[in-house]
């Protein structure tokens, strides 16, 4: 499957930079899902479960609380004041 670059951003800096299959958060509207060849896109972050799925299959879960996802020529940036990977 096509992979997408995902970066994760906080103020202690940048906490993931790779490659993901899938990206899904809680946007202040609802879920939203980027994956490979999505159109640009922005949105704001509201506080909830994000899960990023590996290039492997591997489904990573993080608390995220408020932010900005932005997604531009197969590259995914999430910029967050919180996000806490989840324990497997």
């Amino acid at each position: 499957m096509a992979t997408i670059q995902l970066t994760v951003v906080t103020p202690e800096g940048k906490l993931f930079e790779g490659a993901a299959e899938r990206v899904i958060v809680r946007a202040t509207g609802g879920d939203v899902c980027v994956m490979a060849r999505h159109i640009d896109f922005s949105t704001s972050l509201g506080k909830g479960e994000g899960r990023v799925t590996l290039p492997d299959g591997t489904v990573r879960r993080a608390e995220i609380e408020g932010g900005m996802l932005h997604a531009a020529s197969d590259a995914v940036q999430i910029i967050t004041n919180h996000f806490t990977w989840k324990e497997a």
